[in-house]
């Protein structure tokens, strides 16, 4: 059977006698050619996990040494400067340094190779784009099936527009919660149902038990037939986040499990957005205490946590510049060998990645606490921002993951790629993945010293 579509067709079929109509996004057809933890009633703990992303890098200079990497390997590091604030949770983190980017002949894309790499495994070819999904996609496909969200997307960064480096096709990227109010409302607003609830009762207004898809599968694969290679892509996309969007709906149709660490909070008052230092930790702290309880009441187990972009505006209070231009515009001390401002405010951003980290060790959880129960991947898009270096990363994993992380200890390469970390991370919390990356950086080697 022929269907004709237009970009006002609609997908229309019979869903148990009720006509329904499904409609799909703008296609180039229609345009011109222009763990082992418990909780204490016994029941396994879920093992979650989120990337950490903040921009310029850490102090890592030829003339001055580093401000970072500790001169130990294994167990026991020292604290260098710039990791001081990771102190209270130090045997809780291991840090990964000699880690790089490796081009096979594609240029630095300053501010983009970095964090491309790290996330989708293979330099990119242009800045904007990754040149394949990010590993939290496959990553919540392996875990995140079983709660109201597969993955919860966060910029506390009050940038002028709102980031995120999560995406499963490489050209779109997920639309991140920007305020700690939007955050709450997404995570406890409509749809939210107290797992621990001694009155709960299925919501009348989700009563979909049936695929609306199924409905209209005929005009679909029509459609789908008539399509380019290009609107192929979209069209499945799309798709997929319908049937997504059906498998929220049908969790929240079944009774949610008791979570004994589950506390629902208060609703924050809307803040005035600002990009001064102070401003950015204050929004990162009160959105990793309300992502901690949106884990502890599985609301989603799979998160990204932008605290500022790879060219961030951030400044101090006061300050004419941002820090991103402080990286260019500030001498190296002769003396010191490094930029001391640079590294004050690196040393700030690290502050706040331990705050964020302590938010999620400050909620109780079975044996251990939430971030005990997780792992968080927290990396940068450059080693040396004054040349964009993408050699010598630095990067993190911070949390045990439910005991498969060895963690507290600090692993030093020379030269290796960042894949390596990478799979490292989609390997211990479970994902089905047996290499990663592409060309020089293809990987099936793991670091195994710090998996259990």
């Amino acid at each position: 059977m022929t269907f004709p579509f237009n970009r006002r067709s609609l997908l229309r079929g019979i869903l148990d006698g009720v006509k329904v109509c499904v409609a799909f996004p703008v296609l180039d057809m229609f345009l011109n050619g222009n763990g082992t933890a418990y909780a204490a009633d016994g029941a396994k703990l879920p093992v979650r996990f989120g990337t950490y992303f903040w921009g310029l890098g850490l102090t890592d200079t030829p003339t001055g040494g580093t401000r970072w990497v500790p001169g130990k390997t294994g167990p026991g590091y020292e604290l260098m400067p710039e990791l001081e604030p990771l102190g209270p949770i130090k045997d809780k983190v291991s840090v990964f340094s000699g880690f790089r980017v490796i081009g096979d002949g594609r240029p630095n894309l300053v501010h983009w190779s970095g964090h491309a790499s790290i996330l989708s495994g293979i330099s990119p070819a242009e800045s904007g784009r990754f040149d394949g999904p990010s590993l939290d996609s496959k990553i919540a496909d392996a875990i995140g099936g079983a709660t109201r969200f597969k993955v919860i997307d966060i910029d506390a960064s009050a940038s002028h527009q709102p980031v995120s480096y999560s995406t499963r096709t490489g050209a779109t990227f997920a639309t991140p919660e920007t305020t700690p109010l939007a955050l709450y409302t997404r995570l406890f607003g409509a749809g939210f149902q107290d797992p621990n609830s001694d009155n709960w009762k299925p919501d009348p207004s989700i009563m979909l038990r049936q695929s609306v898809l199924s409905a209209v599968k005929e005009q679909r694969q029509a459609l789908m037939a008539g399509v380019g290679k290009a609107d192929q892509v979209k069209l499945d996309q799309y798709f997929t986040s319908i049937r997504e969007m059906e498998n929220q709906l049908a969790i929240q149709l079944q009774k949610p499990e008791h979570c004994e660490a589950c506390v629902v909070p208060n609703a924050p008052k809307e803040t005035q957005r600002s990009a001064t230092v102070d401003a950015v930790r204050a929004n990162t702290r009160a959105m990793a205490k309300l992502l901690a309880m949106g884990l502890a009441c599985n609301q989603t187990r799979v998160f990204n946590f932008v605290h500022t972009a790879g060219t961030s505006e951030t400044y101090l209070a006061g300050e004419s510049k941002i820090y991103h231009q402080i990286t260019h515009d500030e001498p190296t001390d002769a003396k010191l060998g490094y930029q001391p401002e640079t590294s004050r405010l690196a040393g700030l951003v690290m502050q706040a990645f331990g705050d964020f980290l302590m938010e999620l060790d400050a909620v109780k959880e079975g044996d251990g606490t939430v971030l005990d129960h997780s792992l968080v991947m927290a990396f940068s898009d450059t080693g040396y921002a004054k040349i964009h270096s993408i050699e010598n990363i630095p990067m993190f994993l911070a949390g045990r993951a439910g005991g498969r992380h060895k963690a507290g200890q600090h692993i030093h390469v020379t030269g290796e790629s960042v894949t390596r970390v990478s799979l490292t991370a989609q390997q211990l919390v479970g994902a089905p993945v047996g290499e990663f990356g592409s060309g020089s950086m293809k990987t099936a080697r793991p670091i195994s010293e710090v998996m259990a």
